[in-house]
């Protein structure tokens, strides 16, 4: 089902909170991954129809940048190409395996506690609003549970943060064997977001 995205514009117009300019590069390297260089000059183009001109190569990747022009961003690749809900959850796990920040970050775990515990401090590097943290963890039934509050833009962000938790839970637990279910959503009338994140 197409999205009215100059609805979806219009609701995101006067978000209050920003993101790194690294969320940007990342979304352009992946458009590239996909749809070649011509991908991101559609993006684009689509972006400035709606009223928000941007230039992906021109956001600094440390600057600050409202999340609701990042995340119509993200609604209109998905339209401008048609991705699916696989490929929007495969633009997280990329965001997370190619960004300098997360790297940074996910240098310095040295256990799944310290790991999971840590979160708190890379939301704070990478969004000025809302907050993400650990509520539970169980490393003998394998699994944690993460809610993300003060943070509501578009559905498609939850697939794509899926995609990011799945990721870096591969990392911290060293398995490959991660599920990720999303059991409460901002968007469906819950107070926050919560993942269920699984791994054996």
């Amino acid at each position: 089902m197409s999205e009215d995205l100059q609805k979806v514009a219009r609701e995101l117009k006067d978000f209050s909170g920003n993101v790194r300019g690294e969320a940007f590069k990342t979304r352009r390297d992946y458009i590239i991954m996909k749809e070649g260089s011509e991908g991101v000059r559609k993006v684009e183009e689509k972006m400035a129809e709606l009223g928000f001109p941007i230039k992906f190569d021109k956001i600094d990747r440390s600057e600050w940048v409202n999340e609701g022009i990042n995340s119509l961003s993200v609604v209109v690749a998905k339209e401008v190409f048609g991705w699916t809900e696989k490929d929007i959850f495969d633009l997280g796990v990329f965001s997370l395996k190619t960004s300098f920040i997360t790297r940074v970050i996910f240098s310095y775990f040295i256990s799944i506690e310290r790991g999971f515990n840590i979160v708190p401090k890379y939301w704070r590097r990478y969004y000025d609003f809302g907050e993400l943290f650990c509520k539970e963890l169980n490393k003998e039934d394998k699994f944690a549970i993460v809610q993300k509050k003060g943070y509501r833009t578009h559905p498609v962000l939850c697939v794509q943060h899926k995609g990011y938790f799945s990721a870096a839970a591969k990392i911290l637990t060293s398995s490959e064997e991660v599920d990720v279910e999303e059991t409460k959503c901002a968007h469906e009338g819950d107070d926050y977001d919560e993942y269920k994140i699984s791994w054996k």
